[in-house]
């Protein structure tokens, strides 16, 4: 799933090259970053995200677990 798609549904979403705890969140047309210290976090840090271009190219995949996050 592209970047674009991402504002069609409400979620949490990650990529292989985002760091082990982080995904992206898009909440009501917000882009969040989140990140979990553990895969037990539930009060994770959350900020608006900045982006950059080279977002636009990675192909991303729903998160269905903050636990997935981490191998």
């Amino acid at each position: 799933m592209n970047l674009e798609e991402l504002f069609n549904e409400d979620g949490q979403y990650t990529c292989d090259d985002f760091v082990e705890g982080f995904c992206i969140e898009i909440k009501d047309g917000m882009f969040l970053g989140v990140q979990y210290k553990d895969k037990d976090d539930v009060l994770p840090e959350k900020w608006l995200f900045h982006l950059s271009k080279n977002l636009f190219k990675k192909d991303y995949r729903k998160v269905y677990t903050r636990q997935s996050l981490f191998s």
